[in-house]
């Protein structure tokens, strides 16, 4: 039987080899370039570089590494990020695949300035380390009742919640809910139409500001539904006190909010009702912030 037999290619083979793996590579470069130069979010990412300081961050939320490779010297990361302390960085850039996607950050910093479709930017002055959050002290610096209606009573704390009379869906507690999609952990405050839910809360320590996001979730939303008021007020010790409306607009998704307060320990109030109950899955963020190490005013 005859075998076959290897031969080492020659020059001209090897030549014609090299020329044609080169005119490939050359294709899938040019290709590559081409989608860069198409993505809507890498030109995000090459003006963020442009604009962006030495202490500043840009977060992508989904596996990108090749949009964090672009940024650079942009200090760039993808994935879920700890964001309780943000201490040294002056502004984060936020990019997402979507808007929804950005819901866990409009609640953890508040409003931000929106750079795109999908993208946020966030002076972090006052907001850059977390100092008391409620969603961590429900049924000890976060007690409630309810006033007027029905149910009105207290709230007495029972297992990590505050039950609240009435059925199940009156107590005060803190689990995930869905907006637009996204899941959030926030503490889930029924409203009733007749009267009105009061959330206190006590010991907060020194801070710069309040931050969150309110919003009614997925499965307590529909298109005849009413929005829902939180009524926030802020007492300082010593000093006036401050107060805002909080709306959760009739709509799917987060609505981001934010309060200035005086820096010293306080205490306070969240009032939170609608005209119209019905299904209202109505669910908060707060969290008390400062500016962080390194970035305190004088």
């Amino acid at each position: 039987m005859a075998r076959g037999r290897l031969t080492a290619p020659t020059r001209g083979e090897f030549l014609a080899l090299a020329s044609s793996a080169l005119a490939l590579g050359l294709a899938w470069w040019g290709l590559g370039a081409a989608r860069r130069a198409a993505d809507p979010r890498g030109a995000l990412v090459r003006q963020f570089r442009r604009e962006a300081g030495a202490h500043d961050l840009l977060i992508i939320t989904d596996e990108a590494p090749e949009l964090v490779t672009e940024a650079a010297p942009l200090a760039a990361l993808w994935g879920v990020v700890a964001l309780q302390d943000l201490s040294g960085i002056r502004k984060l850039y936020v990019l997402a695949p979507t808007e929804p996607a950005l819901a866990p950050y409009l609640a953890r910093l508040g409003p931000g300035r929106p750079r795109g479709a999908s993208a946020m930017a966030w002076d972090l002055d006052g907001t850059a380390r977390v100092v008391f959050d409620a969603t961590a002290e429900v049924g000890t610096r976060v007690g409630a009742h309810r006033d007027g209606g029905l149910d009105a009573g207290p709230c007495p704390p029972d297992g990590g919640a505050l039950r609240c009379h009435g059925p199940p869906w009156n107590h005060v507690r803190v689990e995930p809910h869905h907006f637009a999609g996204v899941e959030l952990s926030c503490v889930f405050g029924h409203p009733q139409a007749d009267g009105r839910l009061v959330i206190e809360l006590t010991g907060i320590p020194s801070a710069r500001a309040l931050v969150g996001a309110v919003g009614i979730d997925d499965a307590g939303f529909f298109p005849t539904g009413a929005a829902v008021t939180m009524r926030v007020e802020y007492r300082a010790e010593g000093r006036p006190v401050v107060s805002t409306d909080v709306v959760a607009p009739n709509r799917r998704g987060v609505t981001p909010w934010r309060l200035d307060v005086p820096p010293a320990p306080a205490s306070a109030t969240l009032t939170i009702t609608t005209p119209d109950a019905g299904a209202r899955q109505f669910c908060f963020t707060l969290q008390a912030t400062d500016a962080g190490a390194g970035q305190r005013k004088p």
